[in-house]
């Protein structure tokens, strides 16, 4: 295991960020075998602002055995560790203090205390929860993250498919970020999806879209009318009337292609889908930026208590995914008929109006409103759809964006005011 402590002390110098360690609650204490090293880092990046080069570590301590290019991740690195910390306490707990204490202490005081012992390093070892952040002392580290900012914007939000929504929340999808898509049945909330899906693909941010309601081959070919606009219904029939352009446009779905778009149909989750199968395809599939899932109540639960309470369970999970992944999280979650009799509202010539759900109009959980960091609220009808903002971070709640809607073609377009004229 002692590995391990080369291996994290690489990365931290490699990576520059030292910092790190405070997330994790890594101390000097878990460095059995070179704590010498760590304390001449941690002092240089008080003196100096940041790490230090690894040849000035490697000429300092011969102990220390650089490994560059450690492709563990920082949280593994760290569990091994605490693991390591709480296996060596553990053994000095038998061989020192337990003969100690067995003189000192009653057979009922003795076993308390061993109990007492044995479940606070197994509370160690088996911590999930991090330190937090101490704001009085970690200025550099904050300026160091609005340098990050400044230099990667555009690799943190994620554009979506409207130029007006994308304004509203401040430049699109943040990753890290749970996003609530609430519609009414048959609106279209799954063209909605995918459309968010296939601009986040277009502008290099891998997806990771499950679509448990439909097969593999209808969610490919409503991605293809997305994108080249082919005939979604001439599609499926197999009656394209330029097959030539659909070949021409498929020979650019090649291997050369790096930014994957991940589609994960009923076929392909025999036992559902649940929060572990979701964490385990991230783990897998390190470049994925944006995850959809296209029915929130067509996911596997997981509780003791009643459905509500499971889905409770699943939609707080689902957050924590998501932020330990930084990945935008899209969940698309069906609003009760009941909803949209209580919406009804007719024009002039009877025709139901475009209204979008209200924020207290959820179904089944209160869970996927409070978790949720965007709400869009949407709906449509003839053609006509309606996003409403209905919760956000900027100061743009409750705004509307009127929406053209003809999915068959794949075209999806923001209403302009010249539509209006």
């Amino acid at each position: 295991m002692s590995m391990i402590e080369h291996q994290l002390i690489s990365k931290v110098l490699e990576e520059n960020n030292f910092h790190i360690m405070n997330k994790y609650n890594i101390k000097q204490v878990d460095f059995y075998n070179i704590p010498e090293v760590y304390e001449f880092v941690q002092s240089y990046v008080n003196e100096h602002g940041q790490t230090p080069d690894y040849r000035t570590v490697v000429g300092e301590f011969e102990s220390f055995n650089y490994l560059p290019e450690t492709a563990d991740s920082f949280a593994y690195l760290a569990k091994a560790l605490k693991n390591s910390t709480a296996k060596r306490e553990a053994v000095m707990l038998l061989q020192k203090e337990a003969g100690k204490k067995f003189d000192e202490l009653q057979g009922v005081e003795y076993i308390n205390w061993m109990a007492n012992e044995i479940s606070r390093i197994q509370s160690m070892a088996n911590a999930t929860s991090y330190s937090g952040v101490n704001y009085a002392v970690n200025g550099d580290e904050r300026w160091n993250t609005y340098q990050e900012n400044k230099e990667n914007r555009s690799f943190k939000f994620i554009p979506t498919p409207y130029d007006s929504l994308t304004k509203w929340l401040g430049g699109g999808f943040e990753l890290g970020d749970y996003i609530l898509l609430q519609a009414y049945t048959n609106r279209g909330k799954s063209w909605i999806g995918s459309h968010i899906g296939v601009t986040a693909w277009l502008n290099k941010f891998g997806v990771l879209h499950y679509s448990p309601e439909l097969s593999e081959v209808q969610q490919t070919q409503r991605n293809d009318t997305l994108i080249g606009h082919f005939n979604n219904v001439h599609l499926k029939l197999g009656q394209l009337d330029d097959e030539q352009a659909y070949r021409s446009y498929l020979d650019n779905f090649k291997d050369t292609n790096e930014t994957p778009y991940i589609i994960k149909t009923m076929e392909h989750l025999p036992e559902g889908l649940s929060v572990d199968v979701i964490e385990a395809d991230l783990q897998a599939n390190p470049d994925i930026g944006m995850v959809i899932i296209d029915g929130f109540n067509l996911m596997t639960h997981k509780g003791r208590g009643s459905n509500r309470d499971s889905m409770s369970t699943t939609s707080r999970q689902l957050r924590q995914v998501f932020g330990r992944h930084q990945v935008a999280g899209l969940v698309i979650h069906q609003t009760p008929t009941s909803a949209e009799k209580d919406n009804k509202e007719d024009d002039e010539t009877g025709a139901r109006m475009v209204k979008p759900p209200e924020l207290h109009q959820y179904s089944e959980t209160i869970a996927v409103i409070q978790d949720a960091s965007t709400i869009l609220s949407y709906d449509q009808r003839d053609g006509i759809g309606k996003i409403l903002l209905s919760k956000t971070r900027t100061p743009n709640v409750n705004k509307e964006l009127t929406l053209h809607c003809d999915f068959n073609h794949g075209y999806i377009k923001e209403a302009t005011a010249i539509d209006y004229i």
